[in-house]
């Protein structure tokens, strides 16, 4: 399990979609607005953002993509890296914490008009 922990810290990809796995449990998660910002990030243009939008949208789609099953993680799918760490007697949850995802999620629900309305009128209600 050590390598594994020193695989996950070398990897910032690895770090990141582990990190927004662990976003999803969070006790804030809907007033957050991460299912809004995960389809707001699913159909946006990149080409149409001002750089650090578009590299944080880029990031969290690389993220979706590697807890759906659409990329790897270390050589593997998420759902493996999880099975192999529980069946180690671990949890990928004790190595990452949702602060990187939860950054992310916030600065994109931030830079677009529509979308940051959406989470607010969620908040407000």
């Amino acid at each position: 399990m050590a390598e594994t922990t020193a695989r996950i810290a070398a990897d910032p990809a690895a770090r990141f979609a582990l990190s927004l796995d662990r976003l999803a449990y969070a006790k804030d998660n809907h007033t957050l607005g991460t299912d809004l910002v995960r389809t707001y990030v699913r159909n946006v243009d990149v080409d149409d953002l001002p750089d650090a939008a578009a590299a944080d949208v880029v990031q969290l789609r690389r993220g979706m993509n590697a807890l759906t099953g659409r990329a790897n993680i270390l050589g593997t799918r998420c759902e493996g890296l999880a099975v192999a760490v529980r069946n180690a007697g671990g949890t990928v949850f004790d190595w990452v914490d949702e602060s990187e995802a939860r950054a992310v999620v916030t600065r994109i629900g931030a830079s677009d008009q529509a979308l940051a309305a959406r989470i607010v009128a969620r908040i407000t209600a």
